[in-house]
Formats: structure tokens, sequence, C-alpha cells
């Protein structure tokens, strides 16, 4: 969600769900963003190297601020498919991710009328029968829906998320017309991988644009992390909820960035211990992700008991969430393991049962890859994740190594590495100074992990 002082003067109005104006926005964007890129590759005949390397580089900021500009205001599985190619460092010029990041940061809100107007519709009575007091400005605007803050006639206090009219029903139309941005992936990737990320995407946003599902989420994942202390999830209100309404407790609290600029070291340190033991026991031990890791989902709870002196962490938004089979989980484990050891044969043999593309790949290649960006979960050591310049080491290394977009991963690791990414966005804020390998170990064994794996150690 993000911060409504973000977009203090923007003028409210609800996104369009005309699929007509919607495609056309869309395919103007597409046209004018393949137009600069043929321009700039006919102009580069004449250019030298520095010149053209400049001129590609303010290329791809124009394209990225055209983008973020039309997916912000179009909001849905179009603004979705945004954010997330901004946590993909591998996929997209350093330049667009910049630009496209600003979508985690900025939602033009929809106007109070029409608020208004979701609500009744939904609950069929007047607003005033259902609230004694409610926020008309909202305390938070994302790509599906934005939130207000309420008090019901029991004096509870609510947080009320509204989703945008009719935009449940353009999921399937905007990732369809989506596919023509993804042209930069498709000029590395075959097409039959990147229809199958837009699937895994599409099947993922319509599962979050029902609130309902939202409610079942918010009280699994309520048990699901009852035994890690400090972390808290809202409690939905069943009975004021529906498909494009939800409503469910208020937390109130700072948000984590903001929080992180004053507190005292330690307690960074513990808070982020807390959200990488969220990943680790939700994904490995509940086989149940919470995919969507952006800073604005965490709040820092002030009117909850702290827990070891360290305020309590509250987990805002369950919509995008990802489930999956056992055997899939521990195959990631499993290739850990390997990794541990060292085992290159074993590696590739776990690399190709997770549904990697191998074609013409160099074992040593990937080996060192996964060395990069696992490599916290790797060392027997105290990582220090504030200094970790992981994007900038990935992006060297696909430099040098540009055959690694062929080692596309399969879609059911897709939003898998997009929450690792975003995980490494909030432990690097936090400064955290962990054994992240011990975590994963104790994790390998409780699954029994260590004693499946067999081979032959390779040192390196």
């Amino acid at each position: 969600m993000s911060d409504p002082d973000d977009q203090e003067n923007a003028k409210p109005e609800a996104p369009t769900s005309s699929r007509f104006a919607r495609f056309a926005r869309m395919s103007s964007l597409t046209a004018g963003v393949a137009a600069r890129h043929l321009g700039q590759k006919v102009a580069s005949a004449f250019r030298d190297d520095h010149s053209q390397e400049k001129a590609e580089k303010v290329s791809q900021l124009k394209s990225a601020t055209q983008i973020t500009k039309t997916l912000g205001e179009l909001k849905g599985a179009a603004m979705k498919l945004g954010q997330m190619l901004a946590t993909d460092p591998e996929l997209l010029p350093k330049e667009m991710v910049e630009e496209l990041q600003k979508l985690q940061h900025s939602a033009p809100a929809m106007p109070f009328a029409v608020v208004k107007q979701v609500i009744e519709e939904a609950l069929h009575q007047p607003l005033d029968d259902v609230f004694d007091d409610f926020g008309e400005r909202p305390i938070g605007a994302a790509s599906i829906g934005q939130v207000h803050r309420a008090r019901t006639k029991d004096g509870a206090d609510v947080a009320i998320k509204v989703q945008y009219p009719g935009i449940a029903d353009t999921i399937v139309s905007d990732m369809k017309n989506l596919g023509g941005l993804l042209s930069l992936a498709r000029a590395q990737l075959p097409k039959e991988r990147v229809d199958a990320y837009l699937d895994e995407v599409t099947s993922v946003i319509q599962a979050e644009s029902n609130y309902l599902k939202e409610a079942e989420n918010l009280e699994r994942f309520q048990v699901v992390l009852k035994n890690l202390p400090g972390v808290r999830v809202p409690t939905p209100v069943h009975e004021l909820t529906r498909k494009n309404v939800l409503v469910m407790e208020y937390l109130s609290g700072q948000k984590i960035e903001t929080w992180l600029e004053t507190a005292r070291a330690e307690d960074k340190a513990e808070q982020g211990k807390r959200l990488l033991e969220v990943f680790l026991q939700t994904i490995h031990r509940h086989h149940v992700l919470h995919a969507d890791p952006h800073p604005g989902n965490f709040l820092i709870l002030d009117q909850v008991e702290a827990v070891g002196g360290v305020p309590v962490l509250g987990i805002l938004d369950c919509g995008c969430v990802r489930e999956y089979e056992s055997v899939f989980c521990d195959d990631l484990i499993a290739l850990l393991v390997t990794l541990w050891k060292h085992d290159l044969d074993a590696m590739q043999i776990a690399w190709r049962r997770l549904g990697f593309m191998d074609k013409g790949v160099d074992a040593d290649d990937v080996y060192e890859w996964c060395q990069l960006i696992l490599a916290p979960m790797l060392r027997d050591e105290v990582w220090d994740f504030g200094a970790w310049k992981i994007q900038e080491e990935a992006f060297a290394f696909v430099l040098a190594h540009p055959r690694v977009k062929l080692w596309a991963p399969p879609r059911e690791v897709l939003f898998y590495i997009r929450t690792l990414a975003g995980l490494r966005g909030l432990l690097s804020k936090t400064g955290l100074k962990l054994n992240a390998y011990r975590l994963s170990r104790a994790m390998a064994e409780e699954r029994g992990q260590l004693k499946k794996a067999t081979g032959d150690p390779r040192s390196r």
C-alpha cells in the first residue's frame, strides 16, 4: 500500500474499468515504447560507444517514466505487473527498474463518493448505518484497492479495503494486453516461458482480487505465525466483508521505513530476523508464501505490548499469497543442500527437478550465480545485509554472463524469487547482521533434507 502523503496533489479519480479504454491506453503505451526503442536502434549507427550508452539510458528513462505513469493511473493488474518488474534487477535495465519502483509508493486515490457507493452496494446498507465514523481520506492506496479507517457501531476501530469498481473484471484482458511490454524479456526468453509467467501472475492477482479469500488468508497467517513471537496479523470482520470490501482490525503504528530511520541497531536486527523467520516458516513449514513483501505491507505497532523490548511487527496485507505443494518447497531446500555440499552433479539434478531451463547451461556458471544471489544462506557467518550490494553484483554477473537470462525459472518459482528480492531490500534497510545460514540449515534439518542428500561433495 502506498502512503497518501505521496500522492497529496494527485486528483482523485477512479481507474477506468472499460476494457476498450484500457486496451487503447496500453496499446498506445506499447507503441510509444516500441517506437522509441526502434528509433534508438537506428540512431545508434551514427554514434560512438559513449554517446550510444548515454542515449540508451535517456531513452530507457523516458520509457520507464511513460510506463510508470500509465500503469499507476490504470491500477489493477497493469500496475501490479509494473511493481513486480521493479523487483527484478536481472530482467530490466537499472534506469527502468528505479523508475518503476515509484509504483510502490504512488497510487492516486479514487474519490470518496465512489468509495461510499462501493461499500453501500456491497453491504446493502447506508454507510452511516454501519459505521459511527468513516475517514474520507484513504490511509493507503494500491493496485487493486485503497484503505480507509473507520469505527463500527460497536466501537471497534477497523481498516476497510475498498476495491476499485470493475477492476477485477479487467485482470485477464490487462495481462493479455501487457504481453507486448515484456518484449525486452522475450528477446532473451522463449515466448512459451514468458506466457507462462503472465498466466502465473494472472492467477495470483485474480485470487488477490477476492477479498473473501484474503479474509481467510488473514486467519490462516494468524495460525501459521502464532508461535513466532513479535509478529501480528489483523483479525478480519467477516460479517462486514464481501468480495470487493474487506473489513479488518485496525493496527496502529509507524511505517517500517520511518521506524528504521531512528530505531536502535539491535531493534532493527530483531525486526530483520522476524522478517526472515516469517519467510522461512511460512514457505517451508506451511507451504504458503506472502508474495508481496514491499515496505507498505509492514507496520511497527505502537499499541501492542513489545516482545523482548522490541515493538511488534504487523503484517497488514495478505492478499497476494501463493500456495505450493510440499514437495516443491522441499526441492528448494534440497538445492540449498547441494550448494552447501558443493556437489555440482546433485545441484544440476535439483535445478532440473525445480523446472529451470538449462539448455546449454554451464554448471560452474550456475553454481557461481547461486553462490551470489543466495550468499547469506550459504555461508556459516554473520551476514551484513546492509552492506550487501546484491543489485550491483547481480548486474555485473549478467553483463559478464549474458546467457543467465536463458536460465529462466519455471512459473512456480516466479513469486518465490519476487519475494526473495523484496525481502532482501527490507533486510538491507534494517541493517540486519545475522547468520541466515544457521536458520536455513535448521529448516533443512526439520524437513529431513540433510539426511536425503546424496552425492560426492565437490570442494571449491
